[in-house]
């Protein structure tokens, strides 16, 4: 699951998206109330490269599931407005139905070839 949140290939549908980042953030408050507790207010800059990285991989791939490329990310250099559509599309819209050109879609069951299928 960890290594799933460092990549940037693939799609993940809207559920995942919302679970991964709770938790992300949960966990990052976490350990920066204890760092910062145990070690300084300095030692919690060792937390942000990590929780970026997970955070933009999370978008990146939830933009995949929307058909779109990763340049959509771009509006949020634009105050107010391009962060409130970037969260209304990452947040609440309805991922693109079966494959698009970033993979498969991820509510369908995968299916292994060495599985046996009834008729």
């Amino acid at each position: 699951m960890f290594i799933s949140l460092l990549t940037l290939k693939g799609r993940i549908a809207r559920s995942t998206f919302w679970l991964s980042w709770l938790t992300i953030s949960l966990i990052f408050i976490v350990l920066y109330a204890g760092l910062d507790n145990l070690f300084g207010h300095s030692s919690t800059l060792l937390l942000y490269p990590v929780f970026f990285w997970m955070i933009f991989s999370l978008s990146v791939r939830r933009y995949h599931d929307l058909n779109r490329s990763t340049f959509w990310l771009l509006l949020l250099l634009i105050p107010i407005f391009g962060v409130l559509v970037v969260a209304m599309e990452l947040l609440i819209r309805r991922g693109t139905a079966g494959e698009n050109t970033y993979g498969a879609d991820p509510l369908l069951p995968k299916h292994d070839y060495l599985e046996v299928q009834p008729r």
